[in-house]
């Protein structure tokens, strides 16, 4: 081993099915129960201490949350981060480098240098989407999450670029999935540019509403999951490919030793994988658009998530998408990818509906020159 590099140490392989017989009966009913309210907690608190409920309540008043604040914090959590002076009487260090660096990224130029070098595209801005209030309502027993169950938290990342190695793999989106789900759950969830995009040139035809017309997801539906050496295809219609044998007569040339096996997407759920908790895995769409997929966590289904089956698998957790600026304006989004044209600076140039219409024709609606356009998705 090189001097200067460590060995990362992989997690154990565990199975979601194995992992859920762990817990006994008392374990699995536990989950069943709903959290108290903090006056029935801390009874039950002091009951298994052995101490009175006074004693509980005093300990809640010195060692809680509560004790951190002093009550000139701002009263919304958001603006936690944006305090733009330390709060009297406190003397934290990470106050103070953190007021000095939110004054330092008021300066656009400085803000994006600092954010292109994040893991997150934003700094402390996520959007939690779970559904607010889908507990609160009676649900049918045929729609109940089948129990004992497990939730296993899975992070797909953005996609990555073909023959480039980056160390910083971007979080795109945080999804809840079930034991007990088929893989295509998942994999029907799983949003990407790549499948929104709408082939042909279309500069013939500026005016059709690209919400009409038919994108690459609707056309070519060929995807697998690559999960511990085995490669799990998406063979639900009669047209999809198995993007896995090329792949895996490749390897029985290159990597001796090494043994891959395939097995339809449809037919296995969550319960029947060996994954390595922190591990990135691969799913693989549209022909060569790959994504990191990265089980984060595994835990046993308790009576605070949400109840109903039809809610997943459940997107928790989206980053904002960043876009493409028009190269005319400079300032509204592209809409349009444009090429061999005398009028543009570069080939191709992104434009936005409005010059695109100014400059690529006349007053009549007729093309200037022989281009072609697409519409581009960012």
């Amino acid at each position: 081993m090189h001097k200067g590099k460590r060995k990362i140490e992989e997690s154990e392989l565990v199975n979601p099915r194995e992992f859920m017989s762990y817990w006994g009966l008392e374990a699995h009913e536990a989950t069943r129960v709903k959290p108290a309210d903090s006056a029935t907690a801390q009874i039950n608190i002091a009951a298994a201490m052995g101490v009175s409920a006074d004693t509980v309540a005093e300990l809640e008043d010195v060692c809680g949350r509560k004790a951190l604040f002093r009550g000139n914090e701002p009263k919304k959590k958001a603006n936690l981060y944006r305090m733009n002076e330390q709060p009297p009487q406190s003397e934290l260090q990470c106050l103070k480098h953190q007021i000095a660096e939110n004054k330092k990224r008021e300066k656009f130029s400085y803000d994006a240098l600092i954010k292109s070098h994040m893991k997150y595209t934003t700094q402390d801005v996520f959007m939690s989407i779970l559904p607010a209030g889908a507990n609160l309502k009676e649900i049918d027993p045929e729609f109940r999450v089948p129990e004992p169950n497990v939730v296993l938290t899975v992070e797909v990342n953005k996609c990555l670029l073909q023959g480039v190695y980056t160390q910083t793999l971007k979080e795109r989106d945080v999804y809840l999935v079930l034991g007990s789900q088929p893989l295509t759950d998942l994999r029907d969830k799983i949003k990407c540019s790549s499948d929104r995009v709408i082939p042909g040139d279309y500069s013939n035809m500026p005016d059709v509403d690209p919400q009409t017309l038919q994108t690459t997801g609707d056309m070519f539906k060929s995807s697998f999951f690559l999960f511990e050496n085995v490669f799990y295809n998406d063979m639900r219609l009669a047209d999809n490919k198995d993007y896995s044998k090329p792949i895996i007569a490749w390897a029985n040339d290159h990597m001796p030793g090494r043994e891959f096996t395939t097995e339809e997407m449809s037919e296995h759920t969550f319960f029947d994988l060996k994954i390595r908790l922190g591990h990135h895995y691969l799913f693989k769409h549209q022909g060569n658009c790959e994504h990191s997929v990265v089980f984060t966590d595994l835990r046993l289904f308790n009576a605070t998530d949400l109840q109903d089956v039809r809610l997943y698998p459940v997107l928790s957790i989206t980053r904002t998408r960043g876009r493409d600026v028009c190269q005319s304006c400079c300032s509204l989004s592209a809409k349009w990818c444009v090429s061999n044209s005398p009028l543009i600076p570069c080939e191709p140039t992104l434009m936005c509906g409005n010059c695109y219409k100014s400059l690529m024709y006349n007053k009549d609606g007729t093309k200037i020159s022989d281009f072609q356009a697409y519409h581009y998705v960012s």
